[in-house]
């Protein structure tokens, strides 16, 4: 008798071996990659944690205090939000978008 399997199809056992050698081989690969993963994460964080030390060390804040150009540019997004917002409110008002969304609930699409 040969290297037949229960089914009598012989080349079902070499299928499998391929199969367990390919598994193992995935394996292996994927273990090398994560172990070069911790290798690089490692590094960045160890960088990281340095400039960290080396700025506190120098007396320079972590967090930089908020300047001028900065609260203007806050306060012109939150003028553009409140347009945005009236813009919606403008189109959610109207009569075509209201028409528009009893024909869509008609079809059975409202949003």
């Amino acid at each position: 008798m040969n290297a037949e399997t229960s089914d009598g199809d012989p080349t079902a056992a070499g299928h499998q071996d391929d199969l367990d050698s390919a598994r193992h081989q995935g394996r292996l690969e994927a273990a090398v990659f994560d172990s070069r993963l911790r290798a690089v994460e490692e590094a960045e964080r160890k960088y990281r944690d340095a400039r960290l030390v080396l700025e506190r060390a120098d007396g320079e804040p972590t967090v930089r205090p908020v300047v001028q150009a900065d609260a203007a540019i806050v306060e012109r997004l939150r003028r553009n939000i409140d347009q945005l917002a009236e813009f919606q409110l403008a189109v959610n008002r109207s009569r075509a978008w209201r028409l528009i969304q009893m024909l869509r609930r008609i079809v059975g699409r409202a949003w």
